[in-house]
């Protein structure tokens, strides 16, 4: 064997030593910050929630949603917020296999309330700008076919039956079951957040106590991430912090279970559910005092379908 055999070999062990170290210390990482979150949790649904999955995959990404998201508040804790925010989390979204109680969305008393904005099985487009600028209101829900020209379905249909006038407040919902919600980062061919950006240079930005985090994770695009983990993640952040936060959703939440569909009729009870293919955009009406916006918003940040 000559040195660069020996080079080459030695190399790769170091790089698997690496590895095998870096595993352990997020395994032990993820240990510390599921203890502290028993520590601190007051709902008895969620602590038992949180003791009987955490051995479990549900948690595996606990460790690296944490630091994606601490990075991104340890940026906002240098400006000029008061001790309560408003946090809209910009990701693509699905409803997928399983329920879990509405609480378990909110683990910590470090976040307030969690407000989902699309009805269940519906998908979004246009709405994160309203969303974090808190300019959208019930009234400015735009439901329509997704297939424009090619659906068999008119747009009327595709608004829910009974159709609340407030957004789903996971508060409210308490420890009523609601189906597990998967996010996955945001692609650079997407458009969901050059979308954002052009319409807060065109309308303005987003104001004190107004926080958004795109969840932007390069190379990672087509992993899902327990929704109920970035809001874990987000709790443990903010303990840290001198935060108290409203988390708020852009995602969609179309039923993409691998089995069996949700129940139409449990999810129209528990707020609202869309018929297959529906698109909720923002209407004009939300941004009437910034003139050049277009009639609806274009569906340029459509969820993938994946």
């Amino acid at each position: 064997m000559d040195k660069s055999d020996i080079s080459f070999n030695l190399r790769d062990m170091l790089e698997e030593q690496s590895k095998i170290l870096i595993t352990i210390m997020r395994s032990q990482t993820k240990k510390c910050l599921l203890k502290r979150a028993e520590l601190n949790c007051r709902n008895h649904t969620v602590l038992q929630w949180l003791r009987e999955n955490s051995e479990s995959v549900t948690f595996n990404k606990l460790v690296e949603v944490f630091n994606f998201l601490k990075k991104h508040m340890d940026e906002e804790e240098k400006k000029n917020h008061g001790d309560h925010v408003d946090i809209t989390f910009v990701a693509h979204g699905a409803i997928r296999d399983f329920m879990i109680p509405a609480s378990c969305l909110l683990p910590l008393p470090t976040i307030t309330d969690v407000v989902l904005y699309a009805p269940w099985n519906c998908i979004t487009s246009g709405a994160a700008y309203g969303i974090a600028t808190g300019r959208i209101q019930p009234e400015h829900r735009v439901f329509k076919c997704r297939k424009n020209n090619d659906c068999k379905t008119p747009d009327e249909k595709h608004r829910p039956i009974n159709l609340p006038n407030h957004w789903n407040s996971m508060k409210k919902a308490g420890d009523q079951m609601i189906p597990n919600i998967t996010v996955s980062p945001l692609r650079a061919d997407d458009g969901v957040w050059e979308y954002f950006k052009y319409l807060t240079a065109t309308h303005g930005e987003l104001g004190k106590n107004k926080i958004v985090i795109p969840f932007i994770l390069p190379g990672k695009e087509d992993e899902s991430f327990p929704f109920s983990v970035v809001t874990l993640a987000l709790s443990l952040v903010l303990l840290s912090s001198r935060f108290k936060a409203t988390f708020h959703l852009n995602a969609c939440l179309g039923d993409h279970s691998a089995g069996q569909k949700f129940d139409k009729d449990y999810l129209q009870r528990q707020y609202a559910y869309t018929v297959d293919g529906t698109l909720m955009t923002c209407s004009s009406d939300a941004y009437r005092s910034s003139p050049k916006i277009n009639k609806h918003i274009d569906a340029t940040d459509a969820c993938r379908l994946s």
